[in-house]
């Protein structure tokens, strides 16, 4: 159980942070990965609850990777020219398709995969003010027990009209749910759904991102993808937080 573990140790696995490349045709597929172009029948169950046909079996990508890298595919001209680029525990199915566009000015920051460009904690980024052009950050800052300054962190170095691609659990519904009493992996895991997570977001993260320095909207799969695309790329009911900085 994740209880006995700290998130350093959960985390430690090489393979985690490790891509794969056996992209697949199946005939009859009904399910596409937008991300390696895996046509599968079915995509492997993932998570702690074990969703099925959650994840890519070319790529590894799960439904919120591939709901990112449709946005920045589609929405954004990340893939058009150099940009200086800050991307937070990179997902090993979208970073080498961003270090080819990027080459050096595409910067990688985890706390703990030994692979990433910088090694260090969100709250204390060892970076210079305004050196970034875009910044992508999925499914990070639920893992900071006090966000706000790993936010001012974010913001600090993101220049004056960069923009920003962020992902958390989150429910736009309700305003975030967070108790700094809850200290137990057990404990977050039956609160947060995870047993890393410190909060689960709620409609406010535009408000704590502007204290940060960005103008942010929420936007929903189900306003950015058809039906028949969230079936056809399983999708399932996500959010991606649009920021510019201000």
């Amino acid at each position: 159980m994740a209880g006995r573990l700290t998130e350093a140790a959960a985390y430690a696995d090489p393979r985690l942070y490790q891509a794969t490349a056996a992209v697949r045709h199946e005939p009859g597929g009904v399910l596409e990965c937008p991300v390696c172009g895996t046509v599968a029948r079915r995509f492997l169950p993932f998570g702690l609850a074990g969703r099925r046909n959650a994840q890519c079996p070319g790529c590894g990508s799960v439904e919120r990777h591939r709901f990112l890298w449709l946005y920045l595919r589609d929405r954004t001209d990340i893939l058009r020219g150099r940009r200086r680029v800050l991307h937070t525990a990179p997902e090993p199915c979208i970073e080498p398709m961003l270090r080819a566009v990027h080459g050096r000015g595409y910067v990688s920051v985890d706390a703990f995969n030994p692979a990433a460009d910088v090694r260090a904690d969100l709250r204390d980024l060892p970076l210079p003010d305004a050196s970034f052009d875009v910044l992508v950050s999925s499914h990070t800052l639920e893992h900071v027990p006090d966000d706000a300054p790993a936010l001012a962190e974010l913001g600090r170095v993101v220049r004056p009209g960069g923009w920003a691609a962020i992902m958390v659990p989150l429910d736009p519904s309700k305003p975030t749910h967070e108790d700094p009493s809850i200290d137990t992996p057990e404990g977050r895991n039956a609160a947060f759904g995870h047993p890393f997570h410190f909060r689960i977001y709620g409609h406010d993260i535009v408000d704590r991102l502007r204290a940060a320095g960005f103008a942010a909207e929420i936007l929903s799969t189900r306003k950015l993808l058809s039906g028949h695309l969230r079936r056809r790329f399983r999708i399932n009911r996500n959010y991606l937080v649009r920021c510019r900085r201000l």
